[in-house]
This record gives C-alpha cells, structure tokens and sequence, in this order.
C-alpha cells in the first residue's frame, strides 16, 4: 500500500544525497510542481532556487496566493518572472487546442532556460 509520508521521506533523503549545489525547479503554480518544490525545499532549504513563471493565465490574486504559499513554505529564493506579455503575443492567432499547449509549453521552457 502506498504510504504518501514514507515517499516523502524517501525523496527528501534521495534529494540531499544527490544534490550539493544550487538546484533549480520550475514551478507553474499547479499542485504538482508546489509539492515537488515543498519536498525539494524540505531536503536542500537554501540551494533550491524556484522560478514561477505567470503566464497571465491564473485567476485573479492566484500569483500572490502562490507566492505566499512557498514563502510559508520555507522557500526563500523564489524568482516570479512576468510573461503574460509574451503569452497573450505568442498565442495571437493560435484557434487550435493543441497548437496552443505547445505554445504555452514551449515558451514556458524558454522562459524558464533564461532564468538560468
């Protein structure tokens, strides 16, 4: 049976044996990507550099919301980049479902490499 503490445990002692420099995680604001940036946090603190980018799509206060919530975390170095810009531009003219996940994933991608 799945025990959700043991993984977390499990993956905090994976994370500090393997990392002993700044790491760098993205983070888009979903649950899946805080958590991996909490359990992150938990097992390297101060090297975890987290970059959330806001893409203009989140509910209205939601970044600030996200930004709170990793700060009570424990996170410290959190950068937020700005993109909505660069989305809403990237995206104009884009009608085709698919095409506009590739967009938004590609551009994240690139988004993220330059905060490097």
């Amino acid at each position: 049976m799945f025990d959700s503490n043991e993984f977390i445990q499990e993956s905090i002692e994976t994370l500090k044996s393997t990392i002993d420099d700044i790491a760098i995680i993205a983070c888009s604001g979903g649950v899946d990507s805080t958590v991996a940036a909490v359990i992150a946090n938990q097992a390297v603190g101060e090297l975890l550099h987290c970059v959330y980018v806001d893409t203009g799509f989140m509910r209205k206060g939601e970044t600030e919301e996200i930004e709170e919530l990793l700060a009570a975390q424990g996170i410290k170095n959190l950068v937020t980049v700005k993109a909505a810009d660069r989305y809403f531009e990237a995206l104009q003219g884009v009608t085709e479902p698919e095409q506009k996940r590739k967009v938004i994933g590609e551009l994240f991608i690139r988004i993220f490499e330059d905060e490097q």
